[in-house]
Order: structure tokens, then sequence, then C-alpha cells
């Protein structure tokens, strides 16, 4: 899915996926290939290290003996040996997958009895006669874990923060709950031990259901990261008596009352008890009734009084989906798979569910099933479309095999696989020439009204690049691009088919379910495709082509440090980008942490003129919310043991140890700091309401928003006055406005609520105070782009630098200085392009024409503006989070 990105969501978000796996993994050396050797050749034995780890990423070409009988207890048999350093009995058997010959084991890695999170290692086996043999091993097991398992904090409590830092925007974050899950190590450096908390809800905002993975510091109580489980695909296009008047044969089933189900107990996994294809109808109910494991209880089959299945049941698109079903079922055993769990499990779907009232033009796979939106007046059913069906039939094959995680470049090899497996299906049940130019479109077909080439979602013959075209995003965005940069890996594999025909499914099958691990970058996933191709006996020139594939699509160890940028580089790679910088003078604080990411998250302070930052958080816990005056910084600090956030404060310089200035048990959202004030906005755990707090000096804080059903986020200080956001409803109609409080009259000033251009109230948001104005966004019609309103200190005078409308910017955050503002906004449509991605504009306090500031390629999404026209930012362009500065707008790019 394409997701439409928020507009207003508040400054933070998650650790991006790729520093991660970076981290974790290190880069490889991809496997060197004879141009003259033969498939007869006799198996030369290979070691390929991996960084970070004793254990050999992978162990090629061997010939060795291998225990007869459990195949798993062979397993552990080999894996004893020192060329491997790991105990086997830090290893719990997942699944043996039986390919012919051919066997692979694989296991999941646990450190003192908890499961490490993408931990799994392989081993191969080849059978013949009576002789086994192990022809090789490999994966990612992390020797160097240390970390204590004994948590610091609770479930309960890391439920709690994953919801108020992890879940950015305030409307989401109200629709949204935590529940607490599970321990799990995180394998970087000595490891860090998380919780797992499960975010689930809606996003009114753009739509969609929320479910979400958070991992939360199980010692420190800082959040790190959440991964969607929704894999989900459109707005795409799609078929089908099909919806696209094709007759097909459906597989039902006729109960005792004479009714016909949509039950399919006629293939060869059926066993008497399980092993069925069954599609229901949620006749216009709501996704989030679907979302929890399985079908909820009083889920209906779809039925018919007749064994024909009649025109609603092709509007529903029950047909598709169950005639879909059946097709990739069929697709998949001939690949040597029973099922999506390769074990012959019930595979179910879902159709014609709506989201929040409205047609949903989506489709999903949500862990245990297929769900299907009903289309609308401009699509078909999602599950119209053949390799759409196929595309998510496949992410649970993915989840039953090398469960690719959702984020990143993993994730981004998970929907690339779905492309391209989806796509086998369609054109080869359909007979479509792999030369036909809609042979590699994905959804083509969905679209009532649109031609194929507009309505389809992703082109597997797009030609991208890696170097030239991978759209450099965090988790901020699409999962850290997962459908963004799929077609550079499908699109490879595409372009292999074309040259190799369908029998290169099998080794591309192969490579999935023998030799990738869930945490599987790019170059990774090159290795375990030209690994199977090895294994499956492929020639030297079938392989030469393989490589030469993935060589076009710069998919090579290393692309990442090839990409051009105009923008000085202060930290090169920063290990935590949840808070934007603050600014002020020659001086700056950020967040930061150890490079392997296991170290405590550290507020370092550094100069703009360079030099190496110092750190300023004299503790090992979790610090963030970084503010600065120029003077001193402060920041937020939580305490696990006690449960309490601590705002603590420390001169620039380091002279003396920071000092606490207030402690207490509501989560903080954000922090703005000034000579002797300190003000922040924070959760109230008993009533969930977001309140704003002043504090002078040693005096004690004020509840500046302590009136019932009032909140209060975003504070801003400067040139003597404190400016935030006053929210309050009034029914169910939301509320929002700037509000001045004069620090040294304690006078306030409530500036008017921007009128309303729509049926909703104006939507304000992120202000900013200089010496003579506040400034701040607002959407009045709430349709996502936002103007650029100023105001005096005093509250008067309000007005519009850049008028809410059309041309508006799709603005989400905001700073100033007396003389320019500047914003992060999304330019355009939200296509999975570069250029769309979220850039800077500059535009003067006065009035006048936004300018780009700067080229860079990627994300600039959080940043804070200086002096003059000098802003600092967090950028993605170049392959992971730099923090990165100018002092002037590009203008043109």
């Amino acid at each position: 899915m394409i997701r439409a990105p928020d507009p207003y969501a508040a400054p933070g978000g998650v650790v991006p996926w790729r520093s991660l796996t970076l981290v974790a993994t290190g880069l490889c050396l991809a496997l060197s290939m004879a141009g003259t050797a033969s498939a007869d050749d006799p198996p030369q034995p290979e070691i390929e290290t991996r960084a970070g780890t004793r254990a050999p990423a992978e162990v090629s070409g061997l010939s060795e003996p291998a225990r007869a009988g459990d195949p798993v207890a062979a397993a552990r048999a080999h894996l004893t040996d020192p060329r491997y350093h790991l105990d086997p009995a830090n290893l719990r058997h997942l699944r043996t997958v039986v390919d012919g010959q051919d066997e692979t084991v694989r296991f999941a890695q646990h450190h003192r009895g908890l499961p490490v999170l993408g931990g799994q290692y392989l081993v191969h086996f080849r059978t013949v006669g009576d002789r086994r043999e192990v022809t090789g091993a490999g994966g990612r097991f992390h020797t160097e874990l240390t970390v204590d398992t004994k948590p610091a904090i609770t479930a309960r409590t890391a439920a709690v923060l994953a919801h108020a830092r992890l879940v950015t925007d305030r409307r989401v974050r109200a629709a949204t709950k935590a529940a607490p899950g599970e321990l799990i190590v995180l394998p970087r450096g000595e490891g860090v031990l998380a919780w797992q908390v499960t975010l689930t809800g809606a996003d009114p905002v753009r739509k969609r259901p929320v479910l979400r993975d958070a991992y939360v510091d199980a010692h420190t109580g800082r959040p790190l990261f959440a991964i969607d489980r929704l894999h989900m695909e459109g707005p795409v296009v799609g078929g089908g008596r099909t919806a696209h008047g094709d007759d097909v044969e459906l597989h039902a089933y006729q109960r005792g009352d004479g009714v016909y189900e949509l039950r399919d107990r006629s293939r060869p996994m059926w066993n008497g008890t399980t092993g069925e294809i069954l599609t229901y109808d949620a006749a216009g109910a709501d996704l989030q009734d679907f979302l929890s494991p399985g079908v909820p209880a009083g889920a209906r089959l779809v039925e018919s009084p007749a064994l024909a299945f009649g025109p609603e049941h092709t509007d529903s698109g029950a047909v598709d989906a169950h005639w879909g079903a059946g097709k990739v079922y069929e697709y998949y055993r001939a690949l040597g798979r029973e099922g999506l769990d390769g074990a012959g499990g019930t595979m179910y779907s879902v159709v014609n569910v709506t989201f929040m009232g409205a047609p949903f033009i989506n489709a999903l796979w949500d862990g245990t099933k297929m769900i299907y939106g009903g289309g609308g007046p401009d699509f078909h059913s999602l599950a119209a479309g053949l390799d759409v069906v196929g595309h998510e039939m496949t992410h649970g094959v993915i989840a039953h095999s090398a469960d690719l995680v959702y984020a990143g470049q993993s994730g981004a090899v998970n929907e690339g696989l779905a492309d391209y497996f989806g796509n086998a299906v369609q054109v080869d049940t359909l007979g479509i020439a792999m030369s036909d130019p809609q042979a590699a479109l994905l959804g083509e077909s969905l679209c009532k009204n649109l031609p194929p080439a507009e309505c389809a979602s992703r082109d597997l013959g797009d030609g991208r690049n890696a170097v030239k075209d991978y759209v450099g995003v965090t988790l901020r965005e699409d999962g850290g691009g997962v459908h963004f940069n799929s077609t550079i890996f499908s699109g490879a594999l595409w372009d292999v088919r074309k040259e190799l025909g369908a029998g290169f499914d099998k080794v591309v099958y192969r490579a999935l379910t023998a030799y990738m691990t869930p945490l599987d970058d790019f170059a990774d996933a090159r290795r375990a495709v030209e690994s199977a191709a090895r294994a499956k006996g492929l020639s030297a020139r079938d392989r030469r082509t393989i490589g030469r594939a993935f060589d076009r699509h710069g998919i090579k160890p290393g692309w990442e440090r090839r990409v051009r940028t105009d923008s000085e580089v202060l930290i090169d790679g920063l290990s935590d980008a949840l808070d934007p910088p603050a600014l002020a003078g020659d001086r700056y604080v950020v967040t930061n942490s150890t490079p392997d990411l296991a170290g405590p998250t550290m507020i370092v302070a550094g100069w703009l003129r360079g030099g190496e930052p110092a750190v300023l958080s004299d503790n090992d816990r979790w610090n963030l919310l970084p503010a600065t005056d120029g003077e001193r910084a402060a920041w937020v600090s939580y305490d696990p043991e006690a449960n309490h956030f601590q705002i603590r404060a420390r001169p620039l310089d380091a002279g003396t140890p920071s000092a606490v200035l207030h402690e207490g048990s509501h989560a903080v959202l954000a922090l703005a700091l000034s000579g002797d004030a300190v003000a922040w906005s924070a959760v109230d755990p008993d009533t969930g309401e977001a309140e704003l707090w002043l504090k002078r000096g040693t005096a004690d804080p004020v509840n500046l928003t302590a009136g019932e059903g009032v909140e209060g986020y975003q504070p801003s200080i400067g040139g003597g006055r404190l400016v935030y956001v006053r929210a309050w409803s009034e029914g169910t109609r939301n509320h929002s406005t700037p509000v001045v409080h004069d620090l040294a009259t304690g006078e306030v000033s409530v500036i008017p609520e921007t009128p309303s251009t729509g049926p909703a109230p104006s939507f304000s948001a992120v202000p900013a105070v200089t010496s003579r104005h506040v400034l701040w966004l607002v959407d009045t019609d709430r349709d996502g782009r936002a103007g650029i309103m100023r105001a005096g200190t005093d509250g008067g005078g309000v007005t519009a630098i850049v008028p809410d409308g059309p041309q508006a910017p799709q603005a989400f955050h905001l700073d100033a200085n007396d003389r320019l503002a500047t914003v992060s906004h999304y330019p355009g449509a939200f296509d999975p392009v570069n250029e769309n991605l979220p850039k800077l504009l500059q535009v003067p306090v006065k009035g006048g024409e936004p300018v780009r500031y700067s080229c860079n390629r990627g994300e600039q999404s959080l940043f804070a503006s200086g002096e003059g026209a000098r802003v600092l930012w967090l950028d993605g362009t170049a392959g992971d989070t730099d923090l990165v500065t100018r002092s002037k707008p590009a203008r043109r790019c």
C-alpha cells in the first residue's frame, strides 16, 4: 500500500530499521562467481563471514556426511562443528522443508530462553539413497549476546510508553490502544532486552487501520521502533463471474440444508479435519472487526442457494477470492509447498470489508488470513486481481518461512517477493506472455475506469536501480520504504524470469525457504538467490544472468554510500532519530546512541563549525526530547525503576553535572527551554489528556491547561513568551488554537481560532515564537494542506503569510526566527519516489513564495531553524540518518 503520510505528525517517530540491520549484520561481501565454472564441477567449500558475530553468514559447497534419521538432530550435530562458533542448545527448531532430495532445517536463536529478533540459522542436507550429507549452512546467529534478561520495567509500563511515543499523531493516539506482550532480545551489540507491545486501532487521518508491533527497551523504558503488521497492497486494481466476466470453476460445499458454501475440501491438503480453503463475506462490516487472529465468531461463509454463485458474489469479490486462492494453492503445490504454512493448514479469505463507513480500497495479509476491500464506484473488489491475491497469500508463505521483517530493506525484499510470486501466479494461470507489457504490472486490472498502466500500483519492469532510485526514508514513511523500494528487488527477479523462464520460480522459492533470514537486506537476499541457484544446479551461464540482473538494479554491497548530497554532515549515521534536533546560535543538541545501538540514548551537544560532539547526559537511561537556549540544554530522562520522567538540564560546556528540574509519572511529549523557563507537554496517566506545564526557576511547575477537557501541545519559548496549542472539544467537534503566555507578566492571550472552510473546525499545530512573532500551521478544511499563520506576540495582527488552500504545502513541522519560517512538507502526490518525500521549504515571515531549501533527494522531516537562513536537520538521503546543515536555501533543484 502507498501510505498517505500524516501531515500533522508530532515530532518523533521510530528508530530507522536500516540502522538496526546495518549495525546488527554489517555489510557482507557478495559471493564471487567463477565465470568458467560448470554445473558439474565438484563443490568448493567457502565460508562467508558476517560483521559483528563469529557465526558465518554462510558455509557453502559442503559435501559432508550427516546423521541418518531425524533431520533436526542431524542439523544440531553438524552445528557443533567449531567453524560455526555457536551452541546448538540456543536454537529452537522452527520447521523442516523437504524439496525432493533436499532438506532445510530452520532454527530460531534464543538467548537465555528468550527469542532473538531475526536470529535464524539454517542447515541444508541432500539425501542420495540411504546417505544424507550436509551441503551448506548459514543465516544469522548473534554470538556476542550477553544482555541480562531481567526487565527493569513492567510490560504494562512498556505499553504506556510505546503508546505515548511511537504513536506520534495525537488523533491517532486517541483511537489506538496498546497491549503488553512478551520479552524479546534485539540483536544489537551485546543485545537489548525489549518488551513487545501490540498497537491496535484506527488512523482517522489516513483512514486505515493500525496494527503494529512496537518494541520498548525493558531496561531503560526507551521506545525503540514499531513495525507495521498489516502487509497491505493498494490502491491497486484487478479482474474478475469473476469481476471481468470470466466463468470459473469454484470448489464449494453443500450443507445438509442444501445451501452451498465457499468451502473447498477438494485439495490434497484436506485431511478430514483441516486443510480447507474458506471464503467469508464481511457483508460491509468494518475492517476492525476482522483484524484479530483467525476469523471472528459469527462470521459467515459465503453462501448460495444454488451451486452457481450469483452476481452479488461477483460484486463482493467472493468468486475472485475463492477461485484465486485455489490457483495460488496449485501454484505453490507445484513448487513443493502444501498450503501457505507448508503443512496443509486451512487458508482463510474475507471479502467485502469497509473502513470507517467507506469502501476499503485495499487488501492485506494480517498474519493469519487475507482480507479484501469491497472496492467501490471506481474499483472492483480488491480480490478481483489474481496478482493481488497471489501477492497477499505470498505474505503468508513468507511468514511461515524466512519471516522477513516488514521494515526497511528486509521489508522491501518481503514486498518484492510477494510482487514476484503474485505476478508469476497470474501470468502462468492466465497464459500471459512474459513479453506482454502488462505482465510486469501489479494490480493493473482492478480499476473500473482507468487503463491498466494507470491503474497498476507497481511495475516490476520499471528498471529501478538501488543507487539511483532507492527511496531514502526511515520508518516514519512506509515502514522504511517496504513498498517504495520493492521493485528494485522484484524487478531484478522479474528480469531473470524473462530470460530463464518460469523455472526460475523454483530458485526464488528455494532462496526464500532455505537461505533467507528475517533481517536480510538487498545484498543478503541477492546472496540467497545466488546460493539457491547453485544448489539447484543452474549452469554458470544462467548464474551469470542472475548476477547481471542484480548488477543492473544496483544491488551490490555498499551501494548506499554512493549517493550525492548538498549539505554539510555534522554527525554521520545517527543511531537515534526519534526527536528533532535543537539549535540556538552556533550550538546544537541532538539525541544519539552508540554505533551498535546497544548503549543508552544520549544527549549530545556540538558546534555548527564542526568537531566532535560532547555527551551531556550523564546516565545510562533513555534520554530524549533535547532543547537548548544556547547556554544550557534540557531534556527528558526516563527512570525505569521509579517509572518516572525526569526533566534534566545541564550547561552546554558540561561544567557541572545535570540537575533534575522536575520528576513525575506523566509521559512527556514535547519540551521547550529559555533562560529559567522550562515548559513541557505531558500525558496524565489517569485521564489520558495532554497537559501543558510551565516551571520558572526553582518554583513549582504550574499546569496551564488544568480545565476539564482542555489539552496543551507543542510548547515553544522565545522572546520572553511561551506559546503552545490549546485543544478542547465541544460535543463531537475538536477545536485548537495557539495561546501566548507572557513569562514576565503572566498575561495570557488566546489567539482567535482560525475560521474553518470545511465541515469540521480548523486544525492548528506546531507553533513557533520569536522575539516579534508567533507562527503556526493551520489546516482550515482538514484536507492535509496547511497554511502558515503569523501573529504578534500579543496575539493580535493575525495574518496568513502562506494561505491555506489547494496550493498550500502539505506541511507537518515548522520552526522560525524573526526573518524566516521553515517547514517540512510533502511536495506532491504520495508516489514512491524521493521527489515526494518530506522536503524543507523556507519563506519570509513577512510573506512570500516558499522556496526549496536543500536538493538532497531523501527525507528531510525533523529540523531546527537557526540564525539567518541556517537550518539543521535529520536527513535520510545517504541510506542512513545523518545530522546535516546548510546556511542558505538552494531555491531550485
